[in-house]
């Protein structure tokens, strides 16, 4: 499938534009900086991790490293997603953590200027917006921009801990 590392994207782009990740989950558009993005990866099965949260599916081996896969329609208060061959993991580190990401799949990989992204709408009521931090409009619907440093704190790989 996928399994590219992202070191030939360009890291001069300058303080007006962003690239991101696009991709799909429970058939909504979302994305992430590729700044976060280690590589993507196709769907292998997971090892479950015994006591983990509900979101967390298990633990992959990643060239001698073990991380953990975060199903992320769950993380999201989303049905979680059944893995199958479209499946992805995006290998991100997040508070100097990495961490594969379970998505539906990967659609694109973009540039954009920053101010495509507009902000999220202001909501009364219990809705507070938690992780994503922006909308970007394009021809084909809404993405949402997920910031995975606010979705993932407090979110530690400590072994001491556990």
């Amino acid at each position: 499938m996928l399994d590219q590392p992202l070191d030939t994207l360009s890291s001069d782009l300058g303080d007006n534009v962003i690239e991101i990740i696009a991709f799909e989950i429970g058939g909504q558009q979302f994305c992430v900086r590729t700044t976060a993005v280690r590589e993507i990866r196709g769907w292998t099965k997971s090892t479950p991790l015994p006591g983990s949260p509900h979101e967390v599916m298990g633990m992959m081996n990643l060239r001698g490293s073990i991380i953990p896969i975060v199903n992320m329609a769950s993380k999201l208060g989303m049905a979680p997603s059944e893995p199958d061959a479209r499946s992805a993991v995006i290998v991100a580190e997040v508070q100097s953590a990495v961490i594969g990401l379970l998505v539906d799949r990967v659609a694109d990989i973009l540039t954009v200027e920053n101010n495509a992204v507009q902000p999220t709408p202001e909501m009364r009521g219990s809705f507070t917006g938690g992780y994503v931090t922006g909308v970007l409009a394009t021809g084909h619907g809404m993405i949402c921009f997920l910031d995975l440093d606010k979705m993932f704190a407090g979110f530690t790989l400590d072994e001491e801990a556990a």
